[in-house]
């Protein structure tokens, strides 16, 4: 089955609102193809392996997270970016990105998905990132260990973490943010989080977690930014009928 380029990137940019957010990713078609899609292979990033498994697979599109045009990024098409788009072009597959918009959206995002995961409840939009509200705080019912938090992030999302356990040892409400935030430690102990999950570790998140006797779990850039390009595979197979699948490489950053 084949669909237009332009019924994908509509049903995209439609569910996503990738013009609502501004971002320095440069969110929604980055690079276009012949102008119809038989096959979309999702991802976190536009890598050249992205890349090439997609054209090992006969895709012609590719959902990403991370994208190949960020600000002035491709001002120049040299080295690295070069190779980038001339892959892409000459194996005629088309580069959509969706950095922010896919981690605050309530249904498909990365942070909505994660709080599925992990059996949250209670969902509030949360945390302000450049103006932008992109993660979510939720709850148990019932309170669990801070142990027993670590092994349902251990089982949902990745067996590596990086634990602070600098608070309580009674886990209620929990603060999720993925990727790259934590700077955002102070944002969960505003709120009252028992514990906050994102992704990549920083000393800047150290020692507010530290200072603040907040509980942060590092759970990986990657790992926690899998979520949202899994449900886009699905929704773009739901709603177009076509095959999408999503590929995770299972790396570890």
């Amino acid at each position: 089955m084949k669909t237009k380029l332009d019924d994908l990137v509509s049903l995209l940019d439609g569910t996503l609102r990738c013009s609502a957010f501004q971002d320095v990713s440069n969110n929604g078609l980055q690079i276009a193809n012949a102008g119809t899609v038989s096959r979309v292979v999702t991802g976190v990033d536009a890598s050249l392996r992205l890349l090439r498994e997609a054209a090992r697979r006969g895709a012609d599109c590719v959902v990403c997270h991370h994208g190949l045009s960020w600000g002035d990024s491709l001002k120049r098409l040299t080295g690295l970016n070069h190779r980038l788009v001339a892959f892409a072009v000459e194996h005629n597959i088309a580069v959509y990105a969706a950095h922010l918009p896919l981690d605050a959206h309530p249904r498909f995002g990365n942070n909505a998905q994660l709080c599925k995961a992990l059996g949250l409840s209670r969902l509030s939009p949360a945390f302000c990132y450049h103006g932008e509200v992109i993660g979510f705080s939720g709850t148990y019912a019932k309170p669990v260990t801070l142990a027993a938090f670590c092994k349902c992030v251990r089982k949902a999302v990745n067996p590596d973490l990086r634990i602070l356990d600098f608070g309580k040892k009674s886990i209620r409400r929990v603060g999720v943010v993925s990727g790259g935030a934590a700077d955002m430690v102070d944002q969960a102990a505003a709120l009252g989080c028992d514990v906050y999950l994102t992704g990549e570790p920083s000393l800047q998140g150290y020692n507010l977690a530290e200072n603040l006797a907040q509980n942060v779990v590092f759970a990986g850039h990657y790992a926690t930014e899998i979520f949202g390009v899994r449900s886009l595979a699905a929704l773009i197979t739901r709603r177009l009928g076509l095959a999408a699948e999503c590929l995770d490489f299972k790396i570890g950053y």
